[in-house]
């Protein structure tokens, strides 16, 4: 069986190319997953490992002008699920354009099973009000064009599929390699001794540096935090767009000496257990992986009250409003957590169905189905 999955790409780690590189690394022998880009990778060294794992990596992407782009990867998809005949074509994306073009190359080309997987609640980037127009519109089409809708939560089903019947649009888990996550107290230790971070009680948040995660109100939450407690750190896992104004912020608030910018990482499960709290201030989410990550951690997470409250996995987990009259709550609950002890909530996540293998379990029967 050959599966190909579009729109994956390692840009800034996320979460998706997070659970489809799960995929791969766990699919059934017998079993051919590659992918179709239309971003290039960043590092080389990812499509090697992917290589190394039996999964070639296409590029149908174009660099130039956003209309032409469309027409370009449109052409290099069909093109490509003709010469190497997928049985089934698994879409991902955050807003429906990008699922209306893949799936429009696929259904011309005849593929038999196209299936559109929903991961956000909203866009992301600049012209955000031009860019939920050509959504709207664009996703009133798509109950025309597969055999499978999937959606990581409620609201991300709702985003994406609104005129598709909720029965049809099936919950898939955003699950990680629980095992990974389980908490090391010498591994947390030994990661706070190499980043100096031995004394400080950390804040940690991992995400790409884009409106979506909202690190402006963050950092001025933290500028609150510190006010109570000079030993705070703020940990920033990721890179993106942003970054560069984040870090000017960081230095106008006078907070250069408090906040570590780490970059992105392939041990976010060591970084996860150095921190003392997981902060998720963001504007919107489908269901973040992170977020799972950090719970199955033992972390006490705080996210934005606009995320989907099937984000709650454990009982340390608390929603909070994101206007500016709302900073002072976040830094005061912050403040007041207080984690002597963490808690091994692998069997927690495991019965929920957050491991990995479940996920992987749920994507090969909706493949092969």
């Amino acid at each position: 069986m050959k599966v190909l999955e579009v729109n994956v790409d390692d840009i800034g780690m996320g979460g998706v190319f997070s659970l489809v590189r799960n995929v791969i690394e766990h699919r059934p022998s017998g079993m051919q997953i590659d992918i179709a880009t239309i971003e290039p990778f960043e590092k080389e060294e990812n499509v090697a490992q992917l290589n190394d794992a039996g999964c070639q990596v296409h590029f149908v992407g174009y660099t130039g002008q956003k209309l032409i782009k469309q027409l370009v990867v449109m052409w290099k998809l069909s093109r490509l699920v003709r010469k190497e005949k997928y049985s089934c074509v698994h879409i991902h994306s955050d807003v429906a354009n990008k699922l209306l073009v893949s799936s429009v190359a696929c259904k011309m080309s005849g593929v038999k099973k196209i299936i559109l997987h929903s991961h956000a609640s909203g866009v992301d980037g600049k012209n955000r009000k031009l860019k939920r127009i050509y959504h709207n519109c664009c996703r009133r089409f798509l109950k025309y064009l597969a055999n499978e809708y999937l959606s990581c939560s409620d609201l991300a089903a709702e985003w994406m599929f609104p005129n598709v019947a909720s029965e049809k649009i099936r919950l898939v888990k955003n699950g990680i390699d629980l095992k990974k996550f389980q908490f090391d107290p010498q591994k947390r230790d030994a990661l706070r001794r190499g980043a100096n971070l031995e004394s400080a009680f950390v804040v940690g948040h991992v995400g790409r540096f884009a409106y979506q995660k909202n690190h402006m109100f963050l950092l001025d939450v933290f500028q609150k935090i510190k006010s109570k407690c000079s030993a705070t750190k703020l940990l920033l896992v990721g890179e993106g767009e942003l970054k560069n104004d984040v870090m000017d912020a960081v230095k106008e608030k006078g907070l250069a000496d408090s906040v570590v910018f780490w970059g992105v990482s392939n041990d976010v499960a060591g970084l996860m257990m150095a921190m003392d709290v997981f902060a998720l201030p963001s504007h919107f989410e489908g269901l973040p992986i992170v977020g799972v990550e950090a719970q199955a951690t033992g972390l006490p997470v705080f996210f934005s009250d606009r995320i989907t409250r099937t984000a709650q996995l454990t009982s340390n987990v608390h929603f909070l409003p994101i206007g500016q009259d709302c900073i002072d709550a976040w830094a005061d609950a912050i403040s007041a957590c207080k984690c002597e002890r963490r808690e091994d909530c692998y069997a927690e996540l495991k019965a929920l169905g957050y491991d990995i293998n479940d996920t992987v379990n749920t994507l090969i029967g909706v493949y092969s189905t």
